[in-house]
């Protein structure tokens, strides 16, 4: 929802959305207790936690601070900036996953590999696990994804608030268990005591991991209720159980005042403000260049959420994808750009497009991503081989993959340092057949920084009505 109030866009993955939405006002935030990938493993990290957590601390008080939170990005997302993604579960677990888990876990069973290999007898065993691994677990290649470490301790934080109390996220920061909430108000699908049962133990109360259970055992908050059913499986009497319910539903109130919401819409117009202060120019961005395909800045920095789809998916083939940080101020952060000492765009890929989600990188078809231009290389003299050193290098000319070579080379004399002649072999960029895949800039022989760069310079977006 909020993608698209930012972007003015729809998009087919917005279906399930609404799908989901739907079912929710019957059903209540069932997407909460069964679905959400963050959810469960907040619930398998509790499993470590709730030994440190002395007793799980009624927080209803807290309630209030998820609708602030999607009442401000409601906000900003109004005023044309994006922001979502920093809180949003989907993205959030597999941006953590992308970025963190998944290069952990390969590269602790790399190590394991390194460590049993020398065993005399298990190298033939070891060959084998490995390649039936490498089918459908792990990398080909070990690749690392900047900014690892700051999602991760994102990721971790949030673990962790279950110290005060169990789902503490869920219970009073997730934005998505809001709207849930508020779509849940009228559901249908009731929670029911039988009196005559209830003996007042409370465990109902300390097994509900969202607390919504009232104190008198037998209310409960439809808004914040997501159909876990730890309280009916837990119930010594079996005096709880879930019923559908039509006639005489009653809706549950939104801790939500007026004076919250309205502090909540300053906060999303300042900190839009803000966002928009530091970034004024959305079309500057420097030396960066962002996937083929990807829609004009404004309206990607609109649409991207962050998720690292097109990371993911980019360490398969020519890994030239990275989160970004601050290179293209606060409001771009964790958005894919390019980082071609790292890795380039595979001339044959157009991965990125297939997994976006949000239509933020449009699908093109191979022929026409082979001459999209991304951006433009261009050769720093100071330490390009040739023009630094007089010693001649091909090996930028060698690897692209353009059919009609991008980079050329010209004749001329270099004076050497003892004052002689020779003839060395100068490269060019032909700018008109460039496309900035980078692959140049990744295979440069020189050490450290290339002897040859990528700008967004020329670079071709796409607008919605191009497809």
């Amino acid at each position: 929802m909020i993608t698209f109030l930012a972007s003015h866009r729809f998009t087919a993955a917005m279906i399930p959305a609404g799908i989901l939405l739907f079912l929710t006002i019957f059903l209540g935030r069932f997407f909460c207790g069964w679905i959400c990938p963050l959810g469960s493993m907040i619930d398998f990290a509790d499993l470590f936690i709730k030994r440190k957590r002395k007793l799980t601390r009624n927080t209803a008080r807290f309630r209030w601070i998820k609708f602030g939170v999607l009442t401000a990005l409601i906000v900003m997302a109004l005023i044309s900036v994006q922001f979502a993604w920093l809180f949003d579960p989907l993205a959030l677990s597999n941006r953590t996953f992308t970025t963190s888990i998944y290069p952990i876990f390969a590269v602790l069973i790399e190590t394991v590999f390194g460590w049993l290999w020398p065993i005399t007898g298990l190298q033939s065993a070891l060959m084998s696990l490995h390649e039936f691994l490498e089918s459908w677990l792990l990398p080909l290649n070990l690749h690392f994804i900047s900014q690892g470490i700051p999602i991760f301790l994102l990721f971790l934080g949030i673990l962790l608030l279950s110290l005060i109390a169990k789902r503490f996220w869920c219970r009073n920061i997730c934005p998505l268990g809001a709207l849930l909430g508020i779509f849940s108000k009228y559901r249908i699908l009731e929670r029911t005591v039988r009196g005559v049962d209830c003996t007042n133990c409370r465990i109902c109360r300390v097994d509900c991991r969202i607390n919504a259970i009232e104190d008198n055992f037998i209310n409960f908050s439809k808004v914040e209720c997501i159909d876990a059913f730890d309280c009916a499986s837990g119930c010594p009497e079996n005096a709880v159980s879930y019923k559908f319910k039509v006639k005489g539903v009653l809706p549950s109130r939104i801790d939500f005042s007026k004076r919250r919401f309205l502090q909540s819409v300053g906060t999303g117009v300042l900190s839009a403000g803000l966002l928009k202060i530091d970034f004024v120019n959305r079309e500057t961005r420097g030396n960066r260049v962002r996937p083929p395909g990807a829609l004009p800045e404004a309206k990607f920095l609109d649409q991207c959420i962050r998720c690292q789809e097109c990371v993911r998916v980019c360490t398969t083939t020519g890994s030239l994808l990275q989160p970004a940080w601050l290179e293209m101020g606060w409001e771009g952060i964790w958005s894919p750009i390019g980082s071609p000492r790292e890795g380039y765009c595979e001339f044959t890929c157009n991965l990125c497009g297939r997994v976006c989600p949000t239509g933020a990188i449009h699908l093109l078809d191979l022929p026409k991503k082979q001459k999209t231009r991304i951006g433009t290389a261009f050769f720093d003299r100071n330490r390009c081989i040739p023009w630094n050193s007089g010693d001649n290098c091909m090996v930028c000319q060698e690897h692209c993959p353009t059919p009609e070579k991008a980079i050329i080379f010209r004749e001329g004399e270099f004076i050497t340092g003892e004052k002689k002649i020779k003839r060395v072999k100068y490269p060019y960029v032909k700018e008109d057949l460039c496309i900035g895949c980078g692959i140049c800039v990744t295979k440069c022989p020189v050490e450290g920084t290339a002897g040859i760069f990528i700008t967004g310079e020329g670079e071709e977006r796409f607008e919605e009505q191009e497809f």
